[in-house]
């Protein structure tokens, strides 16, 4: 039962606990030991100090060893519920929230297909036409490949929406194959499902997406994985494709609380050098930013879908 887990558990670290105070206290008493034993005569008022000095360590280092064991046996005393009070987020914020409900209402963005996992498709809304998609597609390169192969992209490719419905319509003839097929867009705006039961995924990888930049309310900046830790962005500035450059980047640890960092190289166009330590240290010059990536919602700095920079430049993922 449920209880019986508890008192296992208290049992547990209470004997942990113990354990550490004898280890802690036999620890002391043979430092003291040794000490005593390397005393002479000749040094007798020295060593009454060191007994004196010897005696207070002793007692702060049990005092701390049963404040460690009390703190231990305190953790336990918690139960399930009382846990979740403990942990428990803080209130959203206005712009998490707002952040949050304007990306659950788009289907635009990065999206994967299990059978071209080293491909991409990126649907995002035609600028000034309503109703209407525009895709980048690619298949990307096969592991098997012969070295060298360079994957195949295919730009603007428009995309038909039915209007007051959840479908899709996509012309694959670019690429061999059929026209007319018509993806549904699940209620959540997470995933197509075609016909042959095929499904995309929108942004996998829970940072890649389309993102919009204040400073430009025309262009977009398009964040995808490129390989493991590494990125690839995609910045316009205009909203013309034909106004956009690729830059590298990578990112932190996804895992890390409250934001993880993405590294973006050859954006600001400005190097930033570091300084000579020495008179045979090279110095080195790049062009790279860091930004804060946050997914969380109650984070009065950073907000729900955002990469935000030093000069305070907020991008919002769409």
């Amino acid at each position: 039962t449920e209880t019986m887990k508890r008192l296992m558990l208290n049992n547990m670290i209470a004997t942990c606990a113990f354990v550490t105070v004898l280890v802690l206290m036999r620890g002391v008493t043979g430092f003291s030991s040794q000490q005593h034993s390397s005393r002479t005569g000749a040094a007798k008022t020295t060593s009454q100090l060191m007994m004196s000095s010897s005696s207070s360590s002793r007692r702060d280092i049990l005092s701390n060893a049963a404040s460690f064991a009390l703190g231990l046996s305190t953790l336990v005393v918690l139960g399930p519920n009382d846990a979740a009070v403990a942990f428990q987020p803080g209130p959203v914020t206005a712009q998490s929230a707002a952040n949050k409900a304007a990306y659950a209402e788009s289907y635009q963005g990065v999206y994967s297909d299990p059978n071209h996992p080293e491909g991409y498709r990126i649907i995002m809304a035609s600028p000034g036409k309503k109703g209407g998609a525009t895709m980048m597609f690619s298949d990307g390169v096969a592991k098997n490949a012969p070295e060298g192969t360079e994957a195949k992209i295919y730009k603007n490719i428009p995309i038909a929406m039915k209007q007051g419905s959840n479908e899709l319509v996509f012309d694959f003839s670019f690429k061999g194959g059929p026209k007319g097929v018509v993806g549904t867009l699940s209620n959540d705006k997470q995933s197509i499902t075609f016909p042959d039961g095929n499904t995309w995924i929108k942004n996998a990888n829970k940072y890649d997406g389309i993102y919009k930049d204040p400073k430009f309310p025309n262009g977009y900046r398009i964040v995808r994985k490129f390989k493991s830790m590494n990125t690839i962005t995609e910045v316009n500035n205009t909203g013309n494709p034909k106004d956009s450059k690729l830059i590298m980047g990578k990112h932190g640890s996804l895992f890390s609380i409250p934001t993880a960092a993405f590294t973006f190289y050859d954006y600001t166009g400005v190097e930033t050098c570091s300084a000579k330590l020495c008179k045979t240290c090279e110095v080195v010059c790049k062009d790279e930013i860091v930004g804060q990536f946050s997914l969380q919602e109650a984070n009065t700095v950073f907000s729900y879908g955002t990469i935000t920079f030093p000069d305070k430049t907020i991008w919002t993922r769409i």
